[in-house]
């Protein structure tokens, strides 16, 4: 059902799964794969890595093995969907430049570490709770509601014998993450959110009446639980839907909002970015600064600057990659990748000459090390290497 479903979400999703599911084509895959010499190709490689070395065989001699008919199908997925996910790691690359390292300190404390889930929740009382050095399990109760840490994501659900006598609307918790952190909330209406790092989010722990408001500082993700208004009357086949808003922190305090009825939107809003990008996936958002307003559909991208919004297409899987465990690159300048990785890595960037005029055209996993994503800056003809001791990326021109 997710696979059907998938498919008739977009018409290159459907043209993609027929062509890797095309029999000939992957026949024809299978026999490149087998007709490809794999002890020269090694040998090749380790002469171009050092021409003097010495080659020692560690396979025994190469079998020919046949295989059945009805297995060549399936042994060709595998090869195709092992080459495309390795296609996502090299996409042009154009050279074979080995990544740098200052080990200025060889110890552990010095290490760089991708980022993980990391965030200190603070409940309606000022109090707080490290949520990284917490069990999984109940955490606190907050009015009628039952806060619950499960695998990284808190979760907030009524109690089951709450008379709802406290006015929770009135109690707001926030969810903070530093830099390589990120965590998810699954809110009080249902509504589930990816905070990434160096973000918070302030929430009621109970919605009520007719509209739904957080506070978002940084990047979220939001993934909103279409919610009837309280009272409302079905007219014409329709029911009132509750509002679900974002209001958008920045430090110049403008009225930044995203507003929303049941949809899939992603919010980047840090300082150092310069603009505010509101990208949405599913369903209609409306984005207000002041008294403008603009209205976006699946695909697009409304940037918020000065008070002006302009609107543009995107690749939103792209823009959201950072939930699927990638650090979004695609179709932005190096500045703006190499702001990404400074923040899951929690390091500085420097830049030493003029800034390289490239764009990353490949993926970073966000579970890589630092030393692998270094070396697939290099592979892009991105010259960087890494102090760790003074936490700092350096990219030469």
């Amino acid at each position: 059902m997710e696979l059907q479903a998938w498919l008739a979400e977009a018409e290159h999703n459907d043209a993609f799964f027929k062509q890797i599911t095309d029999k000939n084509e992957l026949r024809e895959k299978l026999r490149l794969y087998a007709s490809a010499d794999s002890e020269a190709i090694w040998k090749k490689t380790l002469q171009k890595i050092d021409g003097g070395a010495k080659l020692i065989d560690l396979y025994p001699e190469k079998k020919t093995i046949k295989m059945p008919v009805g297995k060549i199908a399936a042994a060709a997925v595998a090869i195709l969907f092992i080459s495309f996910g390795g296609w996502y790691f090299s996409t042009q690359y154009t050279t074979s430049q080995t990544a740098k390292t200052d080990k200025t300190d060889s110890g552990a404390q010095y290490r760089i570490l991708p980022g993980g889930n990391k965030a200190t929740l603070t409940l309606a009382d000022g109090s707080t709770i490290i949520l990284n050095a917490v069990q999984n399990g109940n955490l606190a109760d907050q009015g009628h509601m039952l806060i619950t840490k499960t695998d990284g994501r808190l979760i907030y659900n009524r109690k089951q014998d709450a008379d709802g006598s406290a006015n929770s609307t009135d109690l707001y918790n926030t969810v903070t993450t530093p830099r390589g952190g990120e965590y998810k909330i699954t809110l009080p209406d249902g509504s589930k959110v990816w905070l990434n790092a160096a973000s918070s989010l302030r929430f009621p722990i109970a919605f009520a009446g007719n509209e739904r408001i957080v506070e978002l500082t940084g990047e979220a993700y939001f993934e909103v639980n279409p919610q009837i208004q309280p009272g409302s009357k079905q007219q014409k086949g329709q029911v009132a839907k509750t509002p679900f808003i974002v209001k958008i922190n920045t430090p110049a305090g403008n009225k930044n909002e995203v507003e929303v009825l049941g949809t899939h939107f992603n919010v980047m809003a840090y300082t150092e970015e310069g603009a505010i990008r509101t990208t949405l996936v599913e369903g209609k958002v409306k984005v207000t600064s002041g008294n403008n307003f603009q209205t976006i559909s699946p695909g697009e991208q409304a940037k918020l600057r000065s008070g002006n919004i302009s609107v543009q297409n995107v690749d939103a899987e792209d823009v959201i990659g950072w939930t699927n465990g990638f650090i979004p690159v695609g179709g932005h300048d190096l500045e703006y990748t190499m702001r990404q990785i400074a923040r899951w890595y929690d390091v500085n960037i420097e830049y030493q000459g003029k800034k390289p005029d490239i764009v990353f055209e490949g993926k970073l996993p966000r579970a890589g090390s630092i030393e692998d994503i270094i070396k697939l800056l290099n592979l892009n003809n991105i010259k960087a290497r890494v102090n760790e001791k003074a936490r700092t990326i350096i990219v030469t021109s």
